[in-house]
């Protein structure tokens, strides 16, 4: 458990905040490249707890600035886009992707005046089909993250995110939780899937590695990125199943999978404190991916806001006779399943009456290095860099071997992984 006030630390990310600041010295996925036209519809985008407008002007470059026009603070988002520019439908000011005012035709002259304003604008990069931005203070901003994934063909990439209903952290502790797979996750028979997918919308097939036995055996391992999560199941009589997680610092995850099955890398975004821009790439390693299966599993439905229409008001669906023959939840969809569970818990957890147990240790582990670095954060501390040649080759591989072997000689951390190469440059 942890006390009140390490749980206020750890969820809170608005401005000011010692969690949200920290958050904001990482590059963060905003929104999807196709959401932007030149000259188009500009679009509404929560970060951080910071309402924001993002549009793609007549040349087409992105902006991402604050919504709020500094005039009289009615919305951006209703103006009109062009000229490279978005103009305020109240009085016509009008903003390029800099923030700079560059027009204000409802004043006489607008010299010094238009040149002395300026509204909060973040800067942009465009990489794999996605906008990314940064949000820290300008001079400070790392490398750019090359996860494994960005290297791929786009063909072999299914990019999507949701807008979910409770705070980042629950979002991102189910998915370094090894043992909910056994149970939110179980069908209870066998699954027919196509090449390279886990799952179907119903759950994992009772025999994989992840459902046939809870892996309870879990250990956590330091790593320049983050944290590795290894776990050990049975996999056949002869072979033990050797799993990884990785959590890479301080929103990025990569679920357990192994060879075969396509790779998922995971973004936790606090849209505020209370909702979160989950992220899923899906990526298959050697060809292009089959994206109605994936999106069939995954059961979502999105609406123009990216909201589920799935959701608690319709209780996502479930089906009670389907919980008793069909699988373990009574709801279909693997995504639809881990809402359910982690919005069912609040907005924002009362983490102070939490009974956790062994088979939670990537998740207390995941805890205290958050906790850790935002208090050396707040004491004048550089956050942790992450290196790209770590992330250039990183992604989740579970592999089959002896069941006499202990994990650390069947499944080792990788030497280029190692913390200590990290911990020289910081």
């Amino acid at each position: 458990m942890l006390t009140n006030e390490d749980n206020q630390l750890l969820t809170q990310t608005d401005a000011g905040t010692p969690m949200g600041e920290l958050f904001r010295r990482y590059w963060i996925p905003a929104l999807q490249t196709h959401e932007l036209e030149s000259d188009g519809k500009p679009q509404r985008v929560k970060l951080l707890g910071e309402d924001l407008v993002a549009f793609r002007d007549t040349e087409g470059k992105v902006g991402l600035i604050d919504e709020r026009c500094p005039h009289r603070g009615t919305s951006l988002y209703y103006g009109i886009n062009d000229g490279c520019g978005l103009r305020c439908m109240y009085h016509g000011w009008k903003f390029n992707t800099e923030g700079e005012c560059t027009e204000i035709p409802s004043e006489p002259t607008d010299g010094k005046f238009r040149e002395s304003i300026k509204i909060k604008s973040y800067p942009t990069k465009e990489v794999s089909g996605i906008i990314w931005t940064y949000m820290g203070p300008e001079g400070s901003e790392p490398d750019f993250p090359e996860f494994y994934w960005v290297g791929l063909p786009d063909e072999n990439k299914l990019v999507e995110r949701v807008w979910q209903e409770c705070n980042y952290a629950q979002a991102m502790e189910n998915d370094l939780d090894y043992v909910h797979a056994a149970f939110l996750h179980k069908a209870h028979g066998n699954q027919e899937t196509e090449e390279g997918i886990l799952s179907s919308d119903l759950g994992i097939d009772p025999n994989h590695p992840l459902v046939k036995n809870p892996p309870v055996k879990q250990s956590v391992q330091d790593t320049n990125y983050g944290k590795r999560c290894v776990a050990v199941g049975i996999g056949t009589e002869e072979e033990n199943a050797f799993m990884e997680i990785h959590y890479i610092f301080p929103f990025y995850t990569y679920p357990p999978r192994f060879g075969g099955e396509d790779g998922m890398w995971h973004a936790f975004i606090p849209r505020d404190d209370h909702s979160t821009w989950t992220w899923d790439v899906q990526f298959a390693h050697n060809r292009a991916i089959d994206v109605q299966a994936q999106h069939d599993r995954r059961g979502l439905k999105l609406d123009e806001n990216l909201k589920k229409q799935v959701n608690k008001e319709n209780e996502y669906n479930q089906d009670r006779n389907l919980q008793k023959t069909g699988n373990f939840t009574g709801i279909r969809g693997i995504a639809n399943q881990d809402h359910a569970a982690t919005e069912a818990m609040g907005t924002i957890v009362d983490r102070t009456n939490e009974r956790l147990g062994t088979s939670d240790l990537p998740v207390i582990h995941m805890r205290r290095i958050l906790l850790k670095e935002v208090k050396e954060f707040q004491k004048g501390k550089e956050p942790l860099k992450l290196e790209n040649q770590s992330l250039k080759n990183l992604y989740s591989e579970g592999l089959y071997d002896d069941n006499k072997k202990r994990w650390q000689d069947a499944f080792p951390l990788k030497e280029e992984f190692e913390k200590e190469k990290v911990l020289e440059k910081r």
